[in-house]
């Protein structure tokens, strides 16, 4: 367990929950690219699901996913409810179940929120903009999406 935030190994913990989330969820690892530096909150895509953290870090913790990927997953696990709101339940679950599994990484110092979903341009009232974040890109089945990661001390 780990009580400060040390973003390769963090990285590397979330590439991992990624990872197993989409091979055991939709049967394939995403091909993951070069995580980047955003000193402003980047365009998100189709739906964004929101993990609101406070502890020793602070923040949030945001997977954004173009609807052709949401409605792949939701088509892969069963669902014939494809709408937008069906999307929004989806990535804000998927953020929930990432967020918690790297959870276990850092231990008790890291308090999750339950978690906000919003369409491309809107942004949670909730939460703040931060000075800076980490921005994971990663591709499955060709399709690009990303993991936003926008926490401090």
């Amino acid at each position: 367990m780990s009580t400060s935030f040390e973003p390769e190994r963090e990285l590397a913990v979330f590439i991992g929950t990624i990872g197993h989330y989409f091979k055991t969820v939709g049967g394939a690892l995403p091909d993951f690219l070069a995580p980047t530096l955003e000193l402003a909150l980047p365009a998100r895509l189709d739906c964004t699901g929101y993990m609101p953290v406070s502890g020793r870090l602070t923040g949030w913790i945001a997977l954004s996913l173009p609807s052709i990927l949401l409605r792949a997953l939701l088509h892969h696990m069963g669902e014939d409810r494809q709408d937008e709101a069906a999307q929004l339940d989806l990535v804000a679950e998927i953020t929930s179940t990432l967020t918690s599994n790297a959870r276990e990484h850092f231990g008790e110092h890291l308090r999750v929120a339950p978690p906000l979903a919003a369409v491309a341009g809107d942004f949670p009232d909730e939460l703040t903009a931060p000075p800076l974040s980490f921005r994971l890109p990663f591709q499955w089945h060709g399709t690009d999406a990303f993991l936003l990661i926008a926490l401090q001390r």
